[in-house]
């Protein structure tokens, strides 16, 4: 304009102003559309207003920034999706439908009600956390405990686990010490006339040894319906194992198996102990110390041998159970003076411990493929986590597992595709691609509700092969 001041007057002021040296203003970090880049100021110098030049552009994104001397916009930090279903408590109802059962039994209801406090209260410290994870361990120990009606391992085996075989071996003195209080129940002597030969455990026990009869060994151990009548075959009858002569090959007596229940304690001990070629890894010791009894299965997952006591005494006393003041345990100590009384038994007694005794196991147990139970099941591999929580189990136990992680992950109990669905809708970019992946799997499996949730995911954000054919179009 026409400065008054100046004395060109008439003509512009800029004619008779200097323009001062350009000045770079600093590293920008403003968020503003323009930001100032450079400035210069052309000073009056007749007294009048200065007049100040700047030049500005269009922000870019920052690549990098040099803080040193410059303030830095605080970096909002964005949480991975977190399910609100992973958060949810275990319930009984859960339970039921998990093993599949239309009501649970009286028995059922209460070990569930000792347990499901202790389990509930520990869960998120010790790998219960995730819908998987719950859905995965449940199916599990929904067998390990005989469908939650017990916290200690059942005696009555028909075909019990170890060395047990269906062959014959001849008696030795590990059986017949073993047994040596039930001979009476499992024998019998019958002389040449057919007269019953009274004994005693001991006298039975002399005889046994002296005449060394074959017998299948799962047959004196567990229960013994007898041999099959030939003639009816709804009757059973004793069975004869061994003929002894006089010298004149005359019979001087027969020794027969009588029918018989199990025996507990003698089974349970042989069951467990080690033999050749045993790649269990318990850490019993032989049949008559009867650590095979003292370390069955205990607790919801079925606590098996000395070694694994030993290792959840070790856990335990280095993992803090919520509420739990009763400080360090080992469940390995015996009890002065008494026989078959230790504190082994407080797994299936007390069910804090049975449920500690579980969730150590599926965190820090048995390692398949260098990982736990707990981490397949991240992996949602069910036969890895079978392997890791009972590779010896039988084919219908490992049967009836997988039926149970059927059900668990089903809709109405830990619904595990309603999980991914809400991953792939609400969680970051790494969270999507993990649900995509897995809602892939299941679809390749049959999965008729993890494809209907993909098609959907589709319609709404179609991939960018269908934008291009559409813009083709």
């Amino acid at each position: 304009g026409n400065c008054k001041k100046s004395p060109n007057s008439a003509s512009p002021c800029a004619s008779v102003m200097k323009l001062a040296d350009w000045k770079d203003v600093g590293t920008v970090y403003f968020q503003d559309k323009f930001p100032l880049l450079l400035k210069s100021t052309i000073k009056c110098e007749y007294g009048g207003v200065d007049v100040t030049i700047t030049d500005s552009a269009q922000r870019n994104v920052i690549e990098k920034i040099d803080t040193t001397g410059a303030p830095v916009p605080s970096v909002v930090k964005t949480e991975p999706y977190k399910c609100t279903h992973c958060e949810e408590e275990i319930t009984s109802e859960f339970l039921r439908k998990t093993i599949g059962a239309k009501k649970l039994s009286s028995k059922q209801a209460e070990i569930i009600d000792l347990f499901l406090p202790y389990l509930n209260k520990y869960r998120k410290n010790f790998g219960l956390d995730t819908c998987l994870r719950k859905a995965h361990f449940l199916s599990q120990i929904g067998v390990e405990s005989a469908n939650f009606t017990t916290f200690s391992e059942y005696e009555n085996y028909s075909n019990p686990p170890g060395i047990f075989s269906s062959s014959l071996i001849q008696i030795n003195s590990t059986i017949v010490s073993s047994l040596k209080d039930n001979l009476t129940s499992i024998f019998k002597i019958i002389d040449a006339k057919g007269e019953v030969i009274i004994k005693t455990n001991d006298e039975l026990k002399t005889l046994l040894l002296k005449d060394k009869p074959s017998i299948v060994d799962k047959e004196l151990y567990a229960a013994y319906k007898g041999e099959k009548d030939s003639k009816d075959k709804k009757k059973y009858n004793d069975k004869l194992i061994k003929e002894i002569l006089k010298t004149d090959k005359t019979v001087d007596y027969k020794i027969y198996l009588k029918s018989h229940s199990h025996f507990g304690i003698p089974l349970m001990s042989r069951a467990y102990a080690p033999y050749v070629g045993d790649k269990r890894g318990l850490g019993n010791g032989d049949e008559l110390t009867r650590d095979g009894w003292k370390f069955k299965g205990r607790g919801l997952k079925q606590l098996t041998g000395r070694g694994n006591y030993l290792n959840f005494t070790n856990y335990r006393n280095k993992n803090t159970f919520t509420d739990d003041t009763s400080g360090q345990i080992d469940f390995t100590a015996e009890k002065d003076g008494s026989q078959l009384k230790g504190n082994y038994l407080k797994i299936s007694d007390d069910a804090m411990y049975a449920t500690q005794s579980a969730l150590y196991f599926w965190n820090d147990g048995t390692k398949k493929n260098k990982k736990f139970a707990k981490e397949h099941a991240d992996n949602d591999d069910i036969e890895l986590v079978i392997k890791c929580v009972n590779e010896y189990d039988g084919k219908d136990g490992k049967n009836n597992r997988r039926a149970n992680f059927k059900r668990a992950r089903k809709e109405g109990v830990f619904d595990i595709n309603r999980h991914y669905k809400l991953m792939l809708e609400n969680g970051d970019d790494k969270q999507k691609e993990e649900a995509k992946n897995y809602l892939e799997k299941q679809k390749n499996n049959g999965d008729e509700e993890a494809t209907k949730i993909l098609e959907e995911e589709e319609k709404k954000n179609p991939t960018k092969k269908e934008e291009v054919k559409s813009k083709k179009k």
